[in-house]
C-alpha cells in the first residue's frame, strides 16, 4: 500500500527535529535525504522569452528513488527515475533515470550522466565550493546561505528549518539577469527551484529599462512528498 504524504501534513513531522541524531543535524545530512521508495512531486512553472514575448508552460514533475546498490568506494548510490505529467489529472510519463550518493563530505547529484556537488558538509553559512569539481564543466561557485531558517512556500506553509545554496547571482540589471538557488529542507530535501537567465533590451530606445529580449525563467516547488 502506498503512503502518501501532503506536504502540509510532513510539515508538521519536519517540524519535529529532536527525533534526529543532533549530530547529524548539524553536519547537514538530513537536508538531503535518500531512501529507497521515497518520492517528490513538483509543481514546476517555466517562462520562455523570445523577442520581447512570454510562454508559460505549467507541468509536474516526480523524483522516486527505486534502488540503492554499493559502488566502488564502498558507498551507497542510489537509483532516482523522473517523471513528468501535464497535471494532476493525467498519468506520469517516464523520462530518465537519475542517481544520487552522499559521502562523508558530499551530496552528489547525477543527472544525465553529469555529477553536480549540492552540498558539502559540514553545513556552514557562507561555506562555497564548486559545484562542478566532479564532472569537466565549467567551474561553478556555490555559495551556502541562510542556514536554519524558515521558509514560506508557494501555498503558503511554512518550512521551519532550510538551507539555501545560491548557484549563481550575476544581476548586471541593465545587459542580463542570472539568478539560480535552491532551497533545501529539513528531513524534505529539495523543496524549491529557481532558475532565471534574462537578457535584456540593449536598443537606444529601451536600454536599462529590464525589457526582457529574450530569457528563461524555471521555478520548481515541491507539493507531496512520501514512501511507497
Amino acid at each position: 500500500m502506498n503512503r502518501c504524504i501532503t506536504l502540509f501534513c510532513f510539515l508538521i513531522l519536519a517540524c519535529n527535529s529532536d527525533e534526529i541524531d543532533p549530530d547529524l543535524i548539524g553536519v547537514g545530512y538530513p537536508f538531503f535525504p535518500l531512501n529507497v521508495g521515497d518520492f517528490r512531486v513538483y509543481d514546476i512553472e517555466e517562462i520562455n522569452y523570445q523577442f520581447e514575448m512570454a510562454t508559460t508552460s505549467n507541468f509536474q514533475f516526480r523524483t522516486e528513488v527505486v534502488d540503492s546498490f554499493e559502488n566502488q568506494a564502498g558507498e551507497t548510490t542510489y537509483v532516482i527515475h523522473t517523471f513528468e505529467r501535464p497535471d494532476s489529472a493525467e498519468d506520469w510519463d517516464f523520462i530518465q533515470t537519475n542517481s544520487a550518493r552522499l559521502t562523508d563530505t558530499q551530496a552528489i547529484l547525477i543527472e544525465g550522466n553529469i555529477p553536480e556537488l549540492k552540498l558539502v558538509f559540514p553545513i556552514a553559512t557562507g561555506k562555497t565550493w564548486d559545484g562542478n569539481a566532479l564532472n569537466n564543466l565549467e567551474s561553478d561557485e556555490f555559495v551556502m546561505d541562510s542556514l536554519f531558517v524558515p521558509y514560506i512556500t508557494v501555498a503558503g506553509d511554512t518550512i521551519s528549518e532550510t538551507l539555501t545554496v545560491i548557484q549563481e547571482d550575476n544581476q548586471e540589471f541593465i545587459v542580463n539577469l542570472i539568478s539560480n538557488h535552491e532551497i533545501y529542507g529539513l528531513n524534505m530535501g529539495l523543496v524549491y527551484k529557481e532558475e532565471i537567465d534574462l537578457k535584456y533590451c540593449r536598443e537606444d530606445d529601451c536600454i536599462g529599462q529590464q525589457v526582457v529580449d529574450n530569457g528563461r525563467i524555471f521555478r520548481q516547488s515541491l507539493v507531496e512528498y512520501g514512501t511507497d
